[in-house]
């Protein structure tokens, strides 16, 4: 069984498809989901489970030393096969997380579900991926947001091409 392909994480949970981002998810219990923490603690503005995964598209996701070697334990591997299965050097960076196809951006990162838009390897997923967006908001949040209200469409996702 190949890991990299049969373990999908849920972010936070979640298993719901592409809703009203404007409104607030809510898990069993009533809370708010996503547990993101904007500057200075203040509950985030966004969540992650109600977006496609625009910043899952960004053509450079920095890997640095220790973002391989937390990926390589997840999959169970040395850390130098983790670098060549998963990462490659390009656009003056010594590690770039590969990408694979993806019909709403062009390109996605490699561990991106494009069936359930939710990340595979949430646990173990690089450092510049826990850090975004780095704020209490979130930009590609709003815009979604915005552009669902305003196409009166819950699923409504617009795409860019991020070849």
């Amino acid at each position: 069984m190949d890991a990299e392909k049969d373990f999908v994480v849920r972010r936070n949970g979640a298993s719901e498809g592409p809703s009203d981002p404007a409104r607030p998810a809510s898990s069993a219990n009533g809370k708010a989901r996503g547990g993101q923490r904007g500057n200075g603690g203040a509950p985030a503005q966004y969540n992650c489970t109600k977006c496609p995964g625009y910043c899952c598209s960004y053509p450079i996701i920095t890997v640095s030393k220790r973002d391989l070697e937390r990926l390589a334990k997840f999959f169970g591997l040395a850390p130098e096969v983790a670098e060549k299965r998963f990462t490659k050097s390009a656009h003056g960076h010594k590690r770039i997380m590969r990408r694979k196809a993806d019909d709403h951006f062009g390109m996605i990162c490699r561990f991106f579900d494009t069936e359930r838009r939710r990340c595979t390897v949430y646990e173990a997923r690089p450092h510049v991926c826990r850090d975004f967006p780095g704020g209490a908001r979130c930009g590609y949040y709003d815009f979604l947001a915005f552009e669902r209200r305003a196409q009166n469409d819950r699923a409504f996702v617009a795409s860019t091409d991020h070849r």
